[in-house]
């Protein structure tokens, strides 16, 4: 696997070339703050989700009566990427439709993620062009995995306001429809029932970033973005990680149609035309 390094005297980043993944983030003289993936546990580090994000109804759908099948999370993760553009604290990685994409997804585009670093900071900008002669829907997310050194009810969630929302309950992968009242103020402390029934899920988000911290030991990272159409929250039991997912889309509800052109969180794009979406990860 081929990496490329980042680095600006405050922090450094390594990213994989397959799926332009996320492998390490760290203060220059720390640990990384993602975990170190197990194919035992979880075989992933910080995945780019795309052109769907979360799970499909039956895996497939329906684009203009045929039917396609499509792993959860979409194809880009498992895709090698190639550098269009390097400095010392930035990289851009394209990946392009082709013959096997077409048969997931039958619409031409190149989605592109630049890494930028900025003082604490890392800036993941994910670009999607639409080359079909013809609107394309698509969906875009992210889902780093941070280390936890101790059990998860020693840490907690902070997030930028306090806040009342509707916690978006899930079905085997799929949202039921029904929901559950939060009120958050604005610290969440954390622990394995909350994730009982999968990830804890909130659509348009009230908030603007959130930071994972140990509950004595301080801040860890956090997550910022100016705008998202939902955001997940998830771990597995007794695992050393924990994920903030920055999403722009959702899986499928348990009552959709299998139609692509009326699934629920799904970005249009005009023929010819572009869309950035931004997240950061901060690190303490």
């Amino acid at each position: 696997m081929e990496f490329i390094h980042l680095e600006n005297g405050v922090i450094t980043a390594r990213i994989a070339l397959l799926g332009a993944e996320l492998i390490e983030l760290s203060t220059v003289t720390g640990d990384t703050v993602l975990w170190k993936k197990d194919d035992v546990i979880w075989n992933r580090t910080a995945p780019n989700l795309f052109p769907i994000v979360g799970r499909l109804l039956n895996d497939s759908y329906t684009w203009k009566g045929e039917t396609y099948t499509m792993r959860q999370h979409g194809f880009a993760r498992d895709q090698k990427f190639e550098i269009t553009q390097q400095t010392a604290t930035s990289v851009n990685l394209l990946f392009k439709s082709n013959q096997s994409t077409r048969l997931q997804f039958p619409f031409e585009f190149e989605f592109e993620i630049t890494y930028t670093l900025e003082g604490n900071q890392i800036q993941l900008t994910h670009c999607t062009r639409n080359l079909t002669a013809e609107k394309m829907p698509y969906s875009v997310g992210g889902h780093p995995g941070f280390a936890l050194e101790d059990p998860l009810d020693q840490y907690e969630l902070h997030f930028s306001n306090a806040f009342q929302a509707e916690r978006c309950l899930i079905e085997g992968n799929y949202y039921s429809g029904a929901t559950k009242t939060m009120n958050i103020e604005p610290v969440l402390p954390l622990d394995f029932s909350l994730f009982a029934s999968d990830a804890l899920v909130f659509k348009q988000p009230p908030f603007q970033s959130v930071t994972l911290a140990h509950a004595t030991k301080g801040k860890i990272v956090s997550v910022h973005f100016d705008s998202l159409d939902a955001i997940g929250f998830w771990t597995k039991e007794n695992a050393p990680f924990f994920c903030i997912e920055p999403w722009w889309g959702w899986a499928d509800s348990l009552n959709h149609s299998g139609n692509l052109a009326e699934k629920d969180g799904m970005h249009w794009l005009d023929a010819g035309s572009e869309e950035k979406l931004v997240y950061w990860v901060e690190v303490f």
